[in-house]
């Protein structure tokens, strides 16, 4: 029985009492902009899953969400303590705003987090950029984050929630100064095996700071494993493969596999507001005037989504079944995604010269056979798309969920599409009925496109029947996390003995001090 969002709040009362809920992540829940009135300033709400999940829910719990400082007018709207009240009509709980500048930004974000750590995490070791400079200022902005956390909970119980790769020194630096703090973090992105993570020179000091966490939260018991193995190997942790914990210098982390999902509501409400119909006729009218079938892809341009791949396979649909040219059309949203780093232009340049290739080569007078929209759009007009589409094709090389597939199944209500989804995206091990592809033989998922696009009705409304009826929630995930983290919690986990080493810097350990540094940073590139 999939749980309300209402009752979350009761569950986390439930869990951690008289605690404090404090979120940490890199992106912020409301960026403050000036308007074009002058003085005056707007407030928007970036996109994403977990943000629009965890508003709510502080909106009902009160709280802190600690989180960097992003919009423009931000520092002009918050109090001496780098706090505002959100939301701004009827305010709930604070924001707490921790400030980056031009070097934090490129070293630490467009740096270390995803010049390293990302392509490191998506098994693409090649494309790494290892420079002491970004980790130096790794460091320092994760100092900074707990810094703010342990201000927001001072003289309090708090239950600390962190999000992903950008922020793994954190609890660490939060535990050596507040051990009675319960700890828990989510790791968004695939974690690599231990022949890949090892690459890492910061590896050992990454794992320690991971593991100061009462629970470490995956996407796939595969990542929870490879996080556990290298645990043991890098870090030295005694690990209890049966209990799932990590324990090192006294402390136990607890980890586990929780599938992250989305609102499944939001899309098919969207999917079905009165003038659905006609939004979806004017799609076809102008990506497929002749009628017709349509293909939809919806990532990033990054190269973990494997655009390259994905068009590969559609060029060679057309080329080797010459009946669905003209008759078939696909639509691939690219978002624009860290254009500052080479690997995203490169890759950008990439898909824009096969694109420009394949529609010069199969096109015709007034068809096209790929329309590439380079564009972030809002769920309103996603759930439109997607119910039309007759097939979704999801070609990732590596994802820690990739929830375009839930996306696309939550707004088919007519029941007329099919999901092709990469065996490498970790929604395919929940996705049984989903076409499960191979990006890398361009040969089969052009055959497999070819059967999807042939099957009958009827076999495809009932394969999608039983993927909407698998379908969770981003509440069910949420429930589930907490309610993990809460027995984690409740059981003491977080008054086990620690350390001196996690609570105290000691002169000879070089590795765990170094955490602690504040190092002299040159500000030249």
């Amino acid at each position: 029985m999939p749980i309300a969002p209402q009752e979350l709040g009761p569950l986390f009362r439930r869990m951690f009492a008289d605690r404090r809920f404090v979120v940490v992540s890199n992106r912020e829940p409301y960026e403050h902009r000036w308007s074009a009135e002058v003085g005056e300033t707007s407030v928007s709400r970036p996109a994403g899953g977990l943000t629009s999940a965890l508003d709510p829910l502080m909106q009902a719990l009160g709280g802190t969400w600690v989180a960097w400082g992003s919009g423009e007018a931000d520092a002009a709207v918050v109090d001496p303590h780098h706090r505002v009240q959100v939301p701004p009509e009827d305010p709930r709980y604070t924001l707490r705003r921790v400030w980056l500048t031009h070097h934090d930004i490129h070293r630490y974000y467009l740096g270390f987090s995803n010049q390293f750590l990302w392509p490191l995490c998506h098994l693409r070791p090649d494309l790494t950029r290892v420079r002491t400079r970004y980790w130096e200022r790794y460091r320092r902005v994760n100092r900074r984050f707990s810094d703010a956390v342990l201000e927001e909970a001072q003289g309090k119980q708090a239950a600390v929630w962190i999000q992903d790769y950008h922020l793994a020194l954190a609890p660490a630096l939060i535990r050596a100064r507040r051990p009675d703090l319960t700890l828990s973090h989510f790791w968004h992105i695939p974690f690599p095996p231990f022949d890949i993570f090892r690459l890492a020179p910061q590896a050992e000091a990454l794992l320690r700071g991971l593991l100061a966490n009462d629970l470490m939260g995956f996407h796939l018991p595969m990542h929870a494993d490879n996080f556990l193995r290298c645990a043991r190997r890098i870090a030295g942790a005694e690990v209890d493969w049966q209990a799932r914990t990590a324990t090192l210098d006294g402390h136990t982390c607890h980890v586990g596999a929780f599938p992250i999902s989305i609102d499944v509501d939001q899309f098919r409400e969207a999917a079905t507001v009165p003038d659905a119909e006609e939004q979806m006729a004017r799609i076809r009218q102008r990506y497929a005037p002749r009628g017709g079938m349509i293909g939809v892809g919806v990532d990033r341009l990054d190269y973990s989504k494997g655009l390259p791949e994905k068009f590969k396979a559609l060029e060679m649909l057309w080329e080797r079944y010459p009946e669905f040219r003209e008759r078939f059309t696909f639509i691939q949203v690219a978002v624009p995604s860290r254009s500052d780093i080479e690997a995203y232009d490169d890759l950008a340049q990439k898909v824009d010269r096969q694109v420009w290739e394949i529609n010069d080569r199969f096109g015709t007078g007034d068809w096209r056979p790929i329309h590439l929209l380079k564009q972030s759009l809002p769920v309103e007009r996603l759930a439109i798309l997607y119910r039309l589409a007759d097939v979704c094709i999801i070609g990732s090389l590596q994802d820690g969920m990739n929830l375009v597939a839930k996306e696309y199944v939550a707004s088919q209500v007519d029941r007329n599409g099919a999901l092709l989804l990469s065996e490498f995206a970790g929604a395919a091990e929940e996705m049984a009925d989903a076409v499960l592809i191979n990006p890398y033989d361009p040969e089969g998922c052009a055959l497999r496109i070819r059967d999807a696009l042939t099957l009958p009705a009827s076999d495809r409304a009932a394969a999608m029947e039983r993927l909407q009826g698998s379908l969770t929630t981003i509440y069910d995930w949420l429930n589930d996390v907490f309610t993990a983290w809460g027995g984690v919690a409740r059981d003491g986990a977080s008054a086990a003995p620690v350390s001196p080493r996690a609570t105290a810097v000691e002169p000879d350990d070089e590795l765990f001090a170094d955490l602690y540094a504040d190092a002299a940073e040159s500000e030249e590139e």
